[in-house]
């Protein structure tokens, strides 16, 4: 009888230690696996002596999928400035944006494009454009990534 109980703890035992042992093969994924925060790219040219078209891309540098978690309807805040870094134009001041959280999936490696067309008062000279993203990716805390780039004739 007592061989039974022996070979019942032995067993049970055996069992513990292999799913602690499959625990330990599942490591979490390693820097070169985690994911990679969104990439912004910004271009502006000069249309005419007070309109501008901005661009503004959002990729997913990543091969898989990737969801991303916005405050606002606002996906990236847009500024314009002159040559003094005075802010001619700033696109959050000029829209509505819905005030409801909006995920957006990414596939990988895909490229989101917006293009804004802005009218600046007649006496401005707008020379530098720079964009934005406030998000949220799942398990991580919010971050910002901003671009900048000069404007071009």
């Amino acid at each position: 009888m007592k061989w039974i109980i022996r070979i019942s703890c032995v067993c049970v035992l055996t069992l513990i230690l292999a799913g602690c042992n499959q625990q330990e093969q599942e490591k979490p994924a390693t820097q070169d696996d985690a994911v990679q925060p969104i990439e912004i790219k910004v271009s502006g040219k000069q249309l005419e002596s007070n309109k501008v078209l901005a661009v503004v891309e959002l990729k997913n540098p990543n091969e898989q999928a990737l969801t991303l978690t916005f405050p606002t309807s606002q996906r990236f805040e847009l500024k314009i400035k002159d040559a003094d870094q005075k802010v001619l134009y700033t696109f959050s001041q000029e829209q509505v944006f819905t005030q409801a959280i909006e995920q957006e999936q990414f596939k990988g490696l895909e490229t989101k494009r917006y293009e804004v067309k802005v009218e600046l008062p007649a006496s401005s000279h707008p020379t530098r454009i720079e964009a934005m993203t406030i998000r949220q990716v799942k398990d991580q805390s919010t971050s910002i990534t901003k671009a900048e780039s000069e404007l071009l004739n």
